[in-house]
Parts: structure tokens; C-alpha cells; sequence
């Protein structure tokens, strides 16, 4: 089992001082997974060798991996305000965006006007959620939680009994549409389910162990799979499949895509992700990287941007003396999928590749966190230890005393 750094060695892994006794000045543009990964893991690492400011126009870091979870009513997104964040970890907060970034001058300019100098610029940005047709429900929390909630209600309350659950052709992360069917399936009961993918086999990253797991899932929740098809959602209530056949139900969800960043002053392909190189630096950028979903990968998942940001931050700590050389960045799939009969884990070395694929119904990383982050879960895990309220003791009959947390 994969262990993680313990919370309290973030404090105390720090490095030497920068040679020149001057910290070096790091600008984080992004306060997701990816950035605050990145915040974290340096402060571990090398502590205040490294001046780090962090930007971002949002109040809240939210764990949006906990999304599918919220309109059933079993849960809720953890979401931590970002100045709160940044505080305890010693970095200046900036609430607001890139406009441009001028990396032959070491400048990055904000949409307010501010500029700032820096040393080392780590973008991690994130992507545009958009809806990959007109019809339909998309499911996306962050713009619209509303509209599934509407979904949601219909079907309990018997105005809608067929549910289909699409796969738009692109999508780069496709578990939470497994999740939501299966989640569909066992709360709603609807009469008719039907997952359409474009994915020959579901969730293909995780190899045959991950497609069987899946198939033998919704089989047994009794959601019809339609796998390797290009759907369109035509209307509310209908799905094209090919040229001649149609799926008729009472209501179309599909899951959004992404576009990049489109980051003025850095390069980017025709979708606006960022080009980096295998060692996540910028294509003709020096001294500035790029993590998450904001750069050109087949894959976007939270776990993969948190590697990605362990792999920029050893390059950095490396620059300021830190005792071990950078690894490279080889990234290792995992996925939580939430099933009626519990949690399954998915392993995956490199994602879609046949070296190393497996599938558990016990963790296979520590701890078990739907987001796999090597220095920030362990972190917030602390921070919330923290925050809890003090237990109350009860005494019981017998004479001993029973802990419980105050309501």
C-alpha cells in the first residue's frame, strides 16, 4: 500500500537556505488541486527558502471530486477558504487572475493591472468546464448545481422514470459519469438507466481490470451500457446513436468537457492548453511550469495535477538545495469509484498502459481520499483534526466514560 507524508513532516522536511540568502521568489497562479499541492510540498521541502505568493480570483478551494455526491443528499464538498489557506502556510494571497504572462521579463501581469516579478511562475489554472450540447442537463456543479437538482426531484418524484447518462467524445475524465449512474441507480430507482460512452470500454485508463470492474458494477444495478458510441443528445428526452437509432427517455445529463486556459504570453494547442515539456516546464518559457488540467494531457484528474505539482515542486526545492535530486514525473492513475455495495479502488501505471493495473475493494494508497495527494491531503486531514471541537465524555453505567463529538 502507497503511503503518504505524514502531516506533521511538513514542517519538518525543510532543506538548506538558498545560496544566496535570499529566498527564492515562487508565484503560484491557481489555488486548486495542482497549486495548493504545489504550496504545500514546497514548504515541506525546502520552508522558507522559497518566498511564495499564491493567486487566484476564487474565495474557496473546493474539492470538487465530492460533487456527484451532493444532490443525493449524502454528502457535501469540502471547500476551505483560500486566504485561510495561504496563511497558515506563510504565502502572500493575491485574489486575482493572470491577463498575461511576460516570461523573457520574469513578469506576470494581473487583471487588475498588478504586476508581479518573480523567479519561478507555476501555473496551475485549471480548465473551462463547458456543455458539450444544447440539449440536455450538463453536469456541472460549479455553474449550474440547479439544474441536475431539477433531474434529481423529477425522478423522485415520479415525473420521470428513463434517465440516460452521456459521455461526450473528448471528455478527459470519465469515472464521475459511472459514479453518478451508479448513485442514480441505487437512490432514485429509476425504471430505465442507460450510461452511452464513447470509451470502447469503460473508464479505458484503468485497463481491462478497471472496464470489468465497471461492467460487472452496472450490471448488477441493473444500468444498460452503450460503450464505444459517438451519442448526440438531440432534445431533452432523446439521444442519437449512429445514423438510424434513437434513444427516447424522460431525461438527458451529460458530462461537460474542457477547454485550456488559452494563457496570453505562454504557448497553447488550438483547444488553449498549455504546452509543457516531460518535465512539465513551458515550451520556450524559461523558469515557468504548468500543472493540472490547464496543460495539454489525454488525462485530467485531480490526482494526476497533485503528482504533476510534487514533480514541479522537487525542481524547485532543487534549485535552493534540497538534498535529493527531482524525480521525474511518471504519472500513476488512481480512482475512487463509490458503488452500492461500497468503495472500489482503481490503480493504473501509466494511466491506459499494461504494466501495472489493479482493482481493490481495500484502499490501495494512504489514506484512502478520493483525491490521491501526496503533501495537501495529508495536510487539510491535520487542519481539520484541528478545527474539530473537543470531545464530551459520558459517563456510562458501568462506570466508565464514552467520547463523542459535541452536535
Amino acid at each position: 500500500m502507497e503511503a503518504a507524508i505524514a502531516p506533521d513532516t511538513v514542517w519538518g522536511m525543510l532543506r538548506h537556505p538558498h545560496p544566496d540568502h535570499e529566498p527564492l521568489r515562487v508565484v503560484v497562479a491557481g489555488a486548486g488541486i495542482g497549486g495548493l499541492e504545489c504550496v504545500v510540498a514546497l514548504r515541506g521541502l525546502v520552508g522558507h527558502a522559497v518566498a511564495l505568493t499564491l493567486v487566484d480570483p476564487a474565495e474557496n478551494f473546493t474539492v470538487h471530486a465530492l460533487d456527484v455526491l451532493e444532490p443525493f443528499g449524502i454528502g457535501q464538498a469540502q471547500r476551505y477558504p483560500i486566504a485561510e489557506l495561504a496563511s497558515e502556510l506563510d504565502a502572500e494571497h493575491i485574489h486575482d487572475a493572470i491577463a498575461r504572462v511576460e516570461h523573457d521579463e520574469h513578469e506576470v501581469y494581473l487583471q487588475s493591472g498588478r504586476v508581479l516579478a518573480y523567479d519561478v511562475l507555476v501555473v496551475a489554472v485549471g480548465a473551462f468546464q463547458y456543455p458539450a450540447y444544447q440539449a440536455g442537463v450538463c453536469f456541472e456543479r460549479a455553474g449550474d448545481p440547479q439544474a441536475f437538482e431539477a433531474v434529481v426531484d423529477d425522478l423522485r418524484a415520479g415525473r420521470a422514470e428513463r434517465l440516460a447518462i452521456v459521455v461526450p467524445p473528448g471528455c478527459a475524465w470519465t469515472l464521475p459519469a459511472y459514479e453518478l449512474a451508479l448513485m442514480a441507480a441505487a437512490l432514485l430507482l429509476p425504471r430505465e438507466l442507460t450510461l452511452v460512452t464513447y470509451e470502447p470500454e469503460p473508464l479505458l485508463p484503468f485497463g481491462a481490470p478497471g472496464a470489468e470492474l465497471v461492467r460487472s458494477e452496472l450490471r448488477l444495478a441493473g444500468i444498460d451500457l452503450l460503450a464505444g458510441v459517438e451519442a448526440r443528445v438531440s432534445g431533452d428526452g432523446v439521444v442519437e446513436i449512429g445514423e438510424a437509432t434513437r434513444l427516447s427517455c424522460d431525461r438527458v445529463v451529460h458530462v461537460p468537457l474542457l477547454s485550456g486556459p488559452n494563457t496570453p504570453g505562454l504557448p497553447h494547442e488550438d483547444k488553449g492548453f498549455i504546452l509543457v515539456d516531460e518535465d512539465l516546464c513551458v515550451i520556450g518559457a524559461d523558469d515557468v511550469f504548468a500543472v493540472g488540467d490547464g496543460i495539454a494531457s489525454p488525462c485530467k484528474q485531480g490526482g494526476l495535477s497533485a503528482q504533476q505539482a510534487d514533480a514541479v515542486a522537487e525542481q524547485i526545492a532543487w534549485r535552493v538545495g534540497a538534498e535529493h535530486e527531482p524525480r521525474p514525473y511518471r504519472p500513476v492513475m488512481r480512482g475512487l469509484l463509490r458503488t452500492a455495495h461500497g468503495p472500489r479502488y482503481l490503480r493504473a501505471e501509466p494511466p491506459g498502459g499494461s504494466t501495472s493495473s489493479e482493482v481493490s475493494d481495500s484502499p490501495l494508497w494512504w489514506p484512502p481520499s478520493k483525491v490521491a495527494a501526496r503533501w495537501l491531503t495529508p495536510w487539510l486531514a491535520a487542519r481539520d483534526v484541528a478545527d474539530r471541537p473537543p470531545p464530551v465524555a459520558r459517563r456510562l453505567p458501568s462506570g466508565g466514560l464514552s467520547w463523542s463529538l459535541p452536535s
